[in-house]
């Protein structure tokens, strides 16, 4: 087996453990109960969310970092290959997926590889910046003053990009930022289906940091870390059994309907990246 190969069955292992320890001491009848009970409105409108998220918010924030390192595509075939690396970036994980988003759009769309590569670099830490300004601006809303020393480093962050770039990486970001409270939405929309109302500041500001903690490279998917994180963080605040299951349906929407839908897309993604 490859390194590639075994990193995967690792993580999925670590995704396991990491499953069975915060299902251990969960009621299996009560989990089964809030499911049946859950609205299936809301939980479509948390999908088609999700789907929004991580199809034309994604690939409307890649075409914004693109223009800010020098390169231009437009938004349709910014799109198709975001919609092409979906399912690798589920199963493979984010660099895998990252990664071949920027090769495909070098080989077939003609951007230069190294601003197709900078500008996945880019979005990433966009993305990150983004959760940490929701999380921030959450922990305002609840009265922590922690925020604060956080908005004077971003604000610095942001005085020392010079020239005609910085229109497109603000517009990126605005992109990130979005795709971040669609990512709250949908947790929101998770917990209000299962019947929980959770403060909105206090979910602003912790659901960012879980899924900033998940993106670590030990477990599929952020499968179970996740999970682990929504359960301490937000432990007292309701349920465990309805926390874990806002938290699972949130994985099941974010990160594995997008993957399916990209299965459909990844032949022809992969022939045009691999020249198949």
């Amino acid at each position: 087996m490859s390194r590639r190969a075994w990193l995967l069955l690792a993580s999925a292992l670590i995704s396991a453990l990491l499953c069975a320890l915060v299902l251990r001491g969960v009621d299996a009848r009560a989990l089964a109960t809030a499911l049946g009970a859950a609205d299936g409105l809301r939980l479509g409108a948390a999908a088609l969310l999700a789907l929004a998220v991580n199809v034309p918010l994604s690939a409307f924030a890649l075409t914004w970092a693109l223009r800010s390192h020098g390169a231009a595509l437009p938004l349709g075939s910014a799109t198709r290959a975001t919609l092409g690396h979906l399912a690798l970036h589920a199963g493979a994980g984010f660099v895998v997926g990252k990664g071949a988003r920027a090769l495909h759009l070098t080989r077939s769309q003609g951007v230069d590889g190294k601003a197709a590569l900078a500008a996945e670099v880019s979005l990433l830490a966009l993305k990150a910046v983004a959760l940490l300004a929701l999380a921030g601006t959450g922990a305002l809303l609840e009265g922590a003053l922690w925020a604060l020393p956080l908005a004077l480093l971003v604000g610095l962050g942001v005085l020392r990009w010079r020239g005609g770039k910085l229109g497109a990486l603000v517009t990126s970001f605005a992109g990130a930022l979005a795709m971040g409270l669609g990512q709250v939405a949908v947790f929101l929309l998770a917990l209000s289906a299962l019947g929980a109302a959770l403060p909105f500041g206090r979910v602003l500001e912790l659901f960012p940091l879980c899924l900033l903690g998940a993106k670590a490279p030990v477990a599929l998917m952020g499968l179970g870390l996740r999970e682990a994180l929504v359960l301490a963080a937000f432990r007292g605040s309701a349920p465990t059994e309805t926390l874990l299951l806002a938290s699972l349906l949130f994985s099941l929407t974010e990160q594995v309907l997008p993957g399916l839908l990209g299965l459909v897309f990844a032949p022809r993604f992969l022939g045009k990246t691999l020249h198949l």
